[in-house]
């Protein structure tokens, strides 16, 4: 007997204005049919298309969808829909879900339905709770610098090559030849022993702490991601986090120091390297606006493994019960990824530095780290790195003293803001 199950509807098209009917899933088990899963995971479950205008847009209808691999049950509410219809709707559906489900499935948890606003809520729960199940530890085990992931690299087609971002001044660019000599080592890094094996490794291949080896990373995490390994992806943005604090000049492993007390309060859990009040303050935030600011105050939350320290959190939350403290962290982790990916981007980045270059007197610098908080990141430091090296290389001693000169001056207004 089959479990999920569709119906037609009757809708009028948002552009045009015409009546049509389409159809809509109501009843979806993720175990039963996985590609519709994937679509509601991909935002394209139940879109319906205008026959005469053509628009797409989304049905807004009721959907009961069950994951039994995670024990969830997710309720989407039907836009404009009062409260006592769509709690008719949600435990028709459910009685309909559990009455086609064999009796030892009928498990306890089926009635507890977590209710979300339209079908995009549902997507993003189902989504959060997936990337919380999947986050990797924010700081590398003693001794161990990443998840030992032996050998499991994506493997990108040869047809697929990496978008060409724009470079700052004086920074060399990836070629062709040098990527799979990269892949190799960044495989050997993934599956490092310990510390002394990892540094060995970087040692024999400096390229892995240049802006190549960086870009490499970061597109073999951005392909695992879209093959749906989110282990492995997770893992190579730490591997990433940890290459960039090698660039910085900063040790392998964080110093004991730098480990949280044992009387950390509950909400911030044992291992984290995220200061309490830069975590209120991303709770906090409000608007765009707001949390640009908080960007300003505590430029730690713009760095890599900030990210797998919120899904940590929301993990947490998720393990307590607590849904609401849940989606607000998770909320706050999406804005903030915009947010790095916005302000991080090679061209953003590579602007900032020259912006900072060019500031005269401490008023100018002042202006261009309010205007440009990533420059306060290791990213920046490795980006500046990078360009000392490159142009002493090329023999130019004055923007090579400049971009040290300013590194050395990012690295104490952080280390000012972080002991604050």
């Amino acid at each position: 007997m089959a479990i999920s199950r569709s119906e037609t509807i009757r809708l009028r098209c948002p552009s045009c204005g015409a009546a049509f009917e389409a159809v809509a899933w109501a009843l979806v088990d993720a175990a039963e049919r996985p590609d519709l899963a994937a679509a509601l995971r991909d935002g394209t479950l139940n879109l319906a298309e205008c026959p005469r205008c053509g628009a797409v847009a989304p049905a807004g209808a009721a959907l009961l969808f069950h994951d039994p691999a995670s024990r969830r049950v997710y309720f989407a509410v039907p836009p404009d829909t009062g409260e006592h219809r769509w709690r008719e709707q949600a435990q028709a559906l459910l009685y309909e879900l559990v009455g086609a489900l064999p009796e030892d499935d009928r498990l306890p948890y089926l009635g507890d339905v977590q209710v979300e606003q339209e079908l995009g809520g549902v997507r993003r729960a189902v989504l959060r709770r997936e990337r919380g199940r999947a986050a990797a530890p924010a700081r590398p085990p003693a001794g161990k610098p990443v998840e030992s992931l032996r050998g499991q690299l994506p493997t990108a087609p040869a047809a697929v090559t990496r978008q060409a971002e724009p470079e700052p001044a004086g920074q060399a660019t990836p070629t062709p030849d040098r990527e799979p000599e990269l892949s190799d080592a960044v495989r050997a890094l993934l599956a490092a022993d310990d510390a002394a094996e990892f540094e060995a490794i970087v040692a024999a291949n400096p390229a892995l702490l240049s802006e190549a080896g960086d870009a490499a990373v970061r597109s073999l995490a951005d392909l695992a991601y879209a093959q749906g390994e989110r282990a492995v992806s997770d893992a190579l943005r730490e591997l990433r986090a940890t290459l960039a604090r090698l660039r910085s000049g900063a040790p392998l492993l964080p110093p004991a120091a730098d480990a949280p007390p044992a009387d950390t309060p509950a909400e911030q859990p044992p291992g984290t390297r995220l200061p309490g009040p830069a975590y209120q303050a991303l709770l906090h935030v409000a608007s765009p606006e707001t949390l640009q600011a908080a960007a300003r105050d505590y430029p730690v939350l713009l760095e890599d493994w900030a990210d797998a320290e919120l899904a940590a959190r929301t993990e947490a939350a998720l393990d307590e019960g607590n849904e609401r403290l849940a989606q607000l962290i998770d909320d706050r982790r999406e804005a903030l990824a915009q947010l790095r990916a916005r302000l991080g981007s090679a061209e953003a980045l590579g602007d900032a530095v020259r912006a900072l270059l060019d500031a005269d007197g401490n008023d100018a610098v002042a202006e261009v780290l309010g205007a440009h908080p990533m420059l306060l990141t290791g990213a920046a430091q490795a980006m500046l790195a990078d360009l000392a090296s490159t142009a002493g290389a090329q023999g130019q001693a004055e923007l090579a003293d400049d971009a040290a000169r300013c590194r050395a001056l990012l690295h104490d207004i952080r280390a000012g803001l972080d002991s604050a």
